[in-house]
């Protein structure tokens, strides 16, 4: 792996992050979620109104009852609403349960099952005042009138506001249709003040006033339903947001950016640990295996790779061809950085030996890790094209560098004096060399760790003199 890693003024290159432009995708989701919403919300309606007639059923029955033994009196026509409301119900409900499927809806219906709803209220209470002889102003009596509300209340749950206000309005325009042509009045009785008290509470203006909380209720509902579908299209908008920064962002950087972390958008300079891994000889790994396998080998590395990371608190800043760019204390910085992205080293030179161990692969998995500590460019460069976030600078040459010489040292870990420094057990490192590494003056100790064998009889291999280290 040679990634091309040279430092860079980040001033150049941070440019402030870009938000993602709107999208059709956006608009294109919330309908796609209505039209499922739309076939199975008119299925519980339906099965509400099948409720509904039951209950109506029912309750007319048991009132019959009760004043029949209570007073010897039936309900009478009332009782013929009632039957009508309860099958009318029953009926509607029935057949829009049987076209709430995939395969028979269409979004028509919903105005066709709105309008027999409405109209099966504004018949029954026709003729639940008209027969009776009475005056507009008892349409407020009739009990099916305030089925009127509830009607609108079951609406609401389709979450379409046009099928909504088209509810609303024919409620309104048929109210007030059947209360003109019942002749409705100012009063029921010329001489007001002679009336009774409970015949003043049916004027036109205390029924005016019904008719407008009504009308209240219903846009109540109207705006319930905007509410809702702008709620859905910001949640579909920031699922959206988030899912775009995910393609492009490591998924521990990814939540930060959608908040609004202004620092990682625009860029920053901190302290971090730099790892890299690299597998020894992946060409001659690969002459071995067909491309599926080669593609199986890769995918078992890095899920090798990410499940020490995460078990460490470090993440993976990107795969790099056979090969992984993996950071510890960003974006926040800790006390013990360093330790874990060392722990972490030694943690996968364990897992790759357990996975050679098993002889699943026809050649032995060989890789280096390099370890360093220092300051760092950290930011979101690109647009929303192509964004990514990245590392820069001369720390991450030098962990570079440092992968790029356990070839040399014969090491499979190697870490910088920085890096060491952080070590809960300093005595489990040795030096074994100092030199500047390719495309930098200072020379900087490089540190391996003491083979187990050696600390525990402890004794610590010499360093090599720098003539003896192989070019």
């Amino acid at each position: 792996m040679r990634p091309d890693l040279r430092a860079k003024d980040p001033s150049r290159e941070a440019e402030p992050f870009i938000n993602l432009p709107d999208r059709p995708l956006e608009g294109d989701l919330v309908a796609a979620l209505m039209r499922r919403h739309e076939v199975a919300a008119e299925r519980l309606i339906g099965w509400l109104r099948v409720a509904i007639g039951l209950c109506v059923f029912t309750t007319v029955i048991l009132a019959d009852r009760i004043l029949l033994r209570l007073t010897g009196m039936t309900l009478d026509m009332f009782e013929r609403n009632a039957w009508i409301a309860s099958f009318g119900f029953l009926l509607v409900g029935a057949v829009s349960i049987v076209l709430a499927v995939p395969q028979r809806w269409r979004h028509g219906f919903a105005y066709l099952f709105m309008v027999m709803d409405v109209g099966l209220v504004l018949v029954i209470a026709f003729f639940a005042v008209g027969e009776r002889g009475l005056p507009g102003n008892a349409l407020p009596s009739a009990p099916i009138t305030w089925a009127a509300p509830l009607v609108l209340a079951v609406g609401a749950l389709r979450y379409d506001v046009k099928v909504q206000l088209c509810a609303i309005a024919l409620l309104a325009i048929g109210l007030i249709g059947i209360a003109v042509a019942l002749d409705h009045r100012l009063v029921l009785d010329p001489a007001a003040m002679a009336a009774p008290a409970w015949h003043r509470l049916f004027s036109m203006p205390v029924n005016v006033m019904r008719l407008e909380l009504l009308l209240l209720a219903g846009a109540a509902t109207a705006f319930g339903i905007i509410r809702s579908r702008r709620l859905l299209a910001s949640a579909v908008r920031d699922a959206i947001g988030r899912a775009s920064l995910s393609r492009f962002l490591p998924a521990e950087i990814a939540p930060r950016v959608a908040a609004g972390d202004v620092n990682l958008r625009r860029g920053r300079r901190q302290k971090a640990v730099i790892v890299f891994v690299d597998i020894r000889d992946s060409t001659g790994l690969a002459e071995g295996m067909d491309p599926e396998r080669l593609s199986q080998f890769f995918t078992a590395f890095r899920t090798r790779i990410l499940g020490a990371v995460r078990n460490h608190r470090g993440f993976v800043d990107k795969f790099i061809g056979d090969g992984a760019l993996i950071l510890f204390g960003v974006p926040d910085e800790t006390g013990d950085d360093a330790a874990r992205a060392l722990a972490f080293a030694h943690d996968l030179v364990r897992i790759v030996a357990a996975w050679n161990a098993t002889r699943e692969l026809p050649h032995t998995v060989r890789i280096g890790i390099g370890i360093h500590v220092g300051e760092v460019f950290c930011g979101i460069v690109g647009d929303e094209e192509r964004m990514e976030f990245t590392v820069l600078g001369d720390a991450v040459n030098v962990a570079s560098r440092l992968e790029q010489a356990t070839k040399r040292y014969g090491e499979m870990i190697l870490a910088s004096g920085a890096a060491v420094e952080g070590s809960p057990d300093r005595t489990a490192w040795r030096e074994i060399g100092l030199e500047p590494l390719a495309g930098r003056r200072e020379p900087i100790p490089i540190f391996a760790p003491i083979p187990a064998a050696a600390a525990s009889d402890g004794h610590v291999p010499a360093a090599p003199h720098a003539s003896q280290k192989p070019t």
